[in-house]
């Protein structure tokens, strides 16, 4: 199954169960999950790892009052379509993505505002050290940079490390690392990279000379 297609089945899943209560004649979860990929893209901020979206949403739709539980299930699937949408588009989260749908009544248009707000993120990859006595570093950012810097995702203490060294991230269904014009270089496999590569579990890269493993979380 395609990316889009995964998408758009997570979305049309909401139409199965109690949420349909919410969209039923109204419209129709693919279409409101068009206008929260539209709303992101609009509002895209250009940061040193790239394009960073909004990981906040507020819906706001006509509709007749439904159950919290109702609406807690709509938030969640919601908030994991953006994720998946992000992580597909390679746009980077700077937070677990947060919708929140409120049901006013007689509203006709759909009003979504967007938000960017900083908090913890699940790992999405694992580098595992070469080095047994060394610690795992765990991969949060869908668009994370590596380097020696206190401001890296990643943080790599080794002096053959540059500050920001390469980047590491999500996008189109796969993982891609790419060489930020380190001083040592960054290696897959042992080859020195040049372009963007694609990366899968298994895979050894190396900053400088300091290799990892790559694994799932």
């Amino acid at each position: 199954m395609g990316a889009a297609k995964g998408l758009e089945r997570r979305l049309e899943r909401l139409v199965d169960g109690l949420a349909a209560r919410l969209f039923r004649g109204r419209m129709h979860p693919v279409e409101l999950g068009t206008m929260l990929v539209r709303e992101a893209d609009l509002a895209l901020e250009n940061g040193p790892a790239g394009p960073s979206a909004p990981n906040v949403f507020r819906i706001a739709m006509g509709g007749d009052p439904v159950g919290p539980e109702v609406l807690q299930s709509v938030n969640d699937e919601l908030s994991r379509f953006v994720e998946d949408a992000a992580a597909d588009r390679g746009w980077r989260l700077e937070g677990a993505a947060r919708v929140t749908v409120e049901i006013t009544a007689g509203q006709r248009d759909v009003a979504i505002v967007t938000g960017f707000e900083s908090g913890p993120l699940e790992p999405w990859a694992v580098l595992q050290p070469l080095d047994p006595h060394a610690p795992a570093l765990t991969v949060g950012p869908i668009r994370a940079l590596v380097g020696r810097s206190q401001d890296a995702d990643v943080i790599v203490a080794s002096d053959t490390v540059s500050r920001i060294h390469a980047l590491f991230w999500q996008e189109a269904g796969a993982a891609w690392i790419v060489d930020l014009d380190s001083s040592n270089g960054t290696y897959l496999n042992g080859t020195r990279l040049s372009d963007p590569v694609a990366v899968v579990a298994g895979d050894i890269v190396t900053f400088g000379d300091t290799g990892f493993t790559v694994r799932e979380p």
